[in-house]
């Protein structure tokens, strides 16, 4: 099967396999991150926020090294699609795009903002970290199929089913990735 086969059929079958109907979720946000799959540990991370699925796709990238993108090497084309589970404080992420190396990535975060400006309910803006793992980033220099991924998040959630993430990567050179700022959209249903 092929990777653009996989990515859709992987976050249809995440999204059936948590049960989030509209009525469902709900039913669930108040109480646990994934109803009642949810292991105890994750328990902990609940808050007076409720927890909401957002569906996210990249809208923008920008690479510090502008060299490479006006040479053709990186691309700032990125479409992608993806799931996030957050109730503000803890971001639960999975999804996948077309990478800058023009290569198909896929990724599993989690990241945890505990910087908050709360505007109003269900609203607010977090400033924290993001971690995970990230494919599709295998190259002469870089030999792994999966490698470690990072960095500042920075997410904004209305009460109004719009977000926006940025996300903020550094450049590490051992992996030859080349550091980025992107933003996704994100709704919530």
């Amino acid at each position: 099967m092929k990777l653009k086969t996989i990515i859709p059929v992987a976050i249809v079958t995440l999204l059936c396999h948590i049960g989030l109907s509209h009525a469902q979720e709900n039913e669930l946000s108040s109480t646990q991150a994934f109803g009642e799959l949810t292991p105890d540990f994750i328990t902990r991370m609940n808050t007076h926020n409720d927890w909401r699925t957002w569906i996210t796709s990249p809208v923008w990238t920008h690479h510090y090294n502008r060299d490479m993108v006006h040479d053709g090497d990186l691309s700032e084309n990125n479409p992608g699609i993806g799931i996030e589970r957050s109730n503000g404080l803890w971001h639960w992420m999975l999804g996948g795009y077309r990478n800058s190396i023009r290569q198909n990535s896929l990724y599993a975060q989690l990241a945890w903002t505990p910087l908050q400006l709360e505007f109003c309910q269900n609203g607010n803006l977090s400033l924290g970290a993001t971690a995970g793992l990230l494919t599709g980033y295998k190259t002469k220099v870089n030999k792994y199929d999966v490698i470690p991924a990072g960095g500042l998040f920075i997410s904004l959630e209305t009460p109004y089913h719009f977000g926006v993430n940025l996300v903020v990567v550094p450049t590490i050179k051992s992996v030859d990735l080349e550091g980025f700022v992107a933003a996704q959209i994100k709704i919530h249903f």
